[in-house]
């Protein structure tokens, strides 16, 4: 990636993210850009006065704004995630109970068009804890979906110079024995220590892992809550992205609830 965009509207909350987008742009040397999109030209003067006003005020006024008119921001900001040569940082700031609701349905179309990684930053990031990528932790639930995630999130923890981890949670909930939970624990550290190695060979990046318990949210913003500097890579695996993925859904309660950057990627 040479380039950092991030999207933006006229809320205040969609400032937040530049943030992040300062700090992931400046670590990767790469240059960065604010975008936002219009329904009309007639609309893209008002949008830039706006948009810089708002940047001064938070004393951001440096940073370049490209303002462009689309019929479609989900499908224009969806091609600038599909290129290699970019990335794509984006605000998550919808509210529960609706799914799509809850990422925001721009955010959710995003993913479910783009071909690479989107950067997303919840309701509750926190730029301050989080001000740098130093750990890149990868939620890994044992399918070849979840594993797709791997090679982009590998790349990237070279790239940043940060420590890969993989991360898998057993759910305690399924496991009906007594004796099942240790059965279930030592396969999926077998299954863990295995994909570490491969991810070595492949990649030339040492890995490390962590197996969860609990329920698969809860256990994953757990143990990131007294995190700092790290970004979280998870999939997605609703056929139509995360704006049809049914509520309570790992991705979407981890990302409404953590307060770190998040990379989805819907294979």
């Amino acid at each position: 990636m040479d380039k950092i965009f991030v999207a933006i509207d006229d809320s205040e909350d969609s400032l937040r993210v530049l943030a992040f987008g300062q700090s992931f742009a400046a670590q990767l040397e790469a240059d960065l850009s604010a975008v936002s999109v219009v329904l009309n030209k007639h609309e893209i003067a008002t949008r830039r006065s706006t948009l810089k006003a708002r940047l001064a005020n938070h004393h951001n006024e440096n940073i370049a704004i490209d303002v462009v008119a689309h019929d479609s921001a989900k499908e224009y900001l969806g091609e600038i995630a599909s290129r290699e040569d970019a990335g794509l940082c984006m605000m998550a700031h919808g509210r529960r109970p609706v799914p799509e609701m809850l990422i925001g349905s721009v955010t959710a179309g995003v993913v479910r068009r783009a071909q690479r990684p989107v950067y997303l930053c919840g309701p509750r990031y926190d730029g301050l804890i989080h001000q740098r990528v130093d750990v890149l932790a990868v939620c890994i639930d044992g399918s070849k979906l979840s594993e797709q995630i791997l090679p982009y999130a590998s790349v990237l923890a070279k790239r940043l110079g940060a420590r890969l981890q993989l991360l898998q949670v057993i759910d305690t909930a399924a496991a009906r024995k007594p004796t099942m939970l240790g059965y279930t624990d030592v396969m999926e550290s077998a299954y863990l220590t295995a994909l570490a190695r491969r991810v070595e060979k492949e990649q030339g990046h040492e890995v490390d892992w962590e197996v969860l318990h609990g329920d698969p949210a809860d256990s994953i913003v757990s143990y990131l809550a007294d995190s700092h500097n790290t970004m979280l890579a998870m999939t997605t695996h609703g056929r139509s992205g995360l704006s049809q993925v049914v509520a309570g859904s790992v991705s979407h309660e981890v990302l409404h609830e953590t307060s770190c950057p998040v990379a989805v990627l819907r294979p």
